[in-house]
């Protein structure tokens, strides 16, 4: 473990501390052997077992649940890993289970053609099933979106799967924009995924499973597993009019395409999609057993602290939530508090977890709006330039214009925004004069390797970040508004790239005050 005097590195090392502290591979092979013995099934070749692997850490729970089957002597018959990316020799241990197992790989975070296979993949191992079977189902972070297709009410009312597909697509698109929390958006997709509400269980019955042990890693603020990914294998806890009220409460009605509004019954006639009651037999056939959540993350982190001696760690006891901006300006201003009292010579980390959100529609308002004001300051320094060497040529009709620039495209994630935000209210305390805003320092990643649509797991950063940017020809100020992020944090060489860790528990902040 690397120590205070290379502060990046360590904070760099204790995130890999919490990544390992819900590793999927080690917790879903325990997880799988004591349920196991819990239900005294014993081993038997006769046996079938079918695995369906779902979500980013998908390749490494298949792997660790057939470690456990595979050493009580009982095979695997068939399944499916539904994943976000090949998988790594990290993931998938050195075992037969490709050879076993057919791996799809899905789009996230929007569904797109990719889901739609790998939902029908599921499909096909459910029609191979044989009769009795056990069906150990393996969730994490990324399923709603990785195996997201319509229910055949939606396909149906637009003509078919594929155009169905895209106006899901859409919906998904939509409530990404909006700023909901995972557990709203959640909450309306699952009612018109093929697979979500439950909907996997009732499927997994009607082919004969005689029990579905569910194992999941939570990716959601509360381990509600009607939330984690969409709820295949839990009946839906909100009834029609409970549902309808928080799509009104969010504006649905005017936002979403009147295919989806039709199907989810916020136009016409129509009611909600049926879901499955919780009294459905398939429900009683379900065992759920919660593998690894954000907490185990959090804790590891703050454990590996403690060894690489930090006088004082303190695990906050609310997770993250709100804004991402917000939080990050928040967090500087209390380690700012923290260093003041922090006795001389002594070292601190607040360490924090959850999942704050971007509301990207505003953040794309934004963007367009600087992008009109940056066109309109260009055609002026144009026009300035061609009046300033030419003054015959002051006709501002005819005035030459710069040639057009492709606008930057949005780059960034929660974590970059918390971080970046955190940076700039650093250095505003450093130019008021606030000598302790050089001794802080702040991570914050997502535990999957991916914060946003970027190559990054998120950033670490201290008060010089917005100056090391402004030196590479950014605006970090305008950065944050406008949905760039990971463009400041990549100029001030910031950024925290890992690679796909093969888990997902959220997000960790660790904020840490040097002596």
């Amino acid at each position: 473990m690397p120590s205070l005097s290379d502060p990046r590195a360590l904070l760099a090392a204790l995130h890999e501390a919490a990544v390992q502290g819900a590793a999927p591979y080690e917790r879903t092979r325990d997880a799988v052997l004591a349920w196991w013995e819990a239900q005294a099934l014993p081993p038997s070749p006769d046996l079938p077992v079918y695995l369906f692997a779902l979500g980013k850490a998908a390749p490494a729970m298949a792997a660790g649940a057939y470690a456990a089957l595979s050493g009580q002597g009982t095979p695997v018959a068939g399944g499916v890993v539904v994943c976000a990316h090949e998988p790594t020799v990290r993931e998938w241990p050195h075992l037969p289970v490709a050879e076993l197992l057919r791996v799809v790989q899905g789009d996230h975070p929007v569904p797109g053609p990719r889901s739609l296979a790998a939902a029908e993949a599921i499909e096909d191992v459910l029609h191979g099933m044989e009769p009795d079977a056990i069906a150990l189902v393996l969730l994490s972070g990324g399923t709603t979106s990785l195996c997201a297709a319509p229910i055949p009410a939606l396909s149906q009312a637009v003509g078919s799967a594929e155009a169905a597909q895209a106006v899901l697509a859409n919906l998904a698109q939509t409530l990404l924009e909006s700023g909901l929390a995972i557990h709203e958006m959640n909450a309306i997709r699952r009612r018109v995924l093929r697979f979500g509400a439950g909907r996997l269980a009732t499927a997994l019955a009607a082919h004969g499973a005689r029990r579905i042990a569910t194992f999941a890693i939570s990716d959601v603020i509360g381990d509600d597993p009607s939330v984690i990914g969409s709820g295949p294998c839990s009946p839906d806890p909100l009834d029609d009019a409970t549902f309808l009220a928080l799509l009104d409460a969010h504006d649905m009605r005017s936002r979403l395409q009147r295919s989806m509004a039709m199907v989810l019954g916020l136009a016409g006639d129509g009611a909600p999609p049926a879901v499955a009651p919780a009294t459905h037999d398939a429900f009683a056939r379900v065992h759920y057993t919660l593998v690894a959540r954000n907490a185990d993350a959090v804790n590891a982190l703050a454990a590996a602290a403690r060894q690489a001696a930090i006088t004082t760690v303190q695990v906050e006891s609310q997770p993250l939530e709100g804004e991402a901006a917000t939080l990050g300006d928040y967090l500087a201003r209390r380690a700012l508090t923290i260093a003041r009292t922090l006795p001389a010579g002594e070292s601190a980390l607040l360490v924090c977890g959850g999942e704050p959100v971007v509301h990207l529609r505003e953040t794309i308002d934004r963007a367009l709006l600087a992008s009109e004001e940056d066109d309109a300051r260009r055609a002026e320094d144009a026009r300035l330039e061609v009046a300033e060497w030419s003054p015959l040529m002051i006709d501002t009709a005819n005035t030459p214009r710069p040639p057009a620039v492709a606008d930057e495209p949005l780059r960034g994630g929660r974590m970059q925004v918390l971080a970046l935000s955190a940076a700039l209210a650093l250095e505003q305390a450093a130019v008021r004069g606030e000598r302790h805003a050089w001794r802080v320092m702040v991570l914050a990643g997502g535990t999957d390797g991916r914060d946003g649509p970027t190559d990054a797991a998120g950033a670490i950063v201290d008060a010089a970040v917005p100056a090391l940017a402004r030196r590479g020809m950014r605006t970090p100020e305008e950065d944050l508004v406008t949905g760039r992020s990971w463009y400041s944090l990549d100029a001030a060489e910031a950024l925290l790239r890992t690679g796909p860790t093969g888990t997902n528990v959220m997000d960790v902040v660790a904020v840490l005050v040097r002596g």
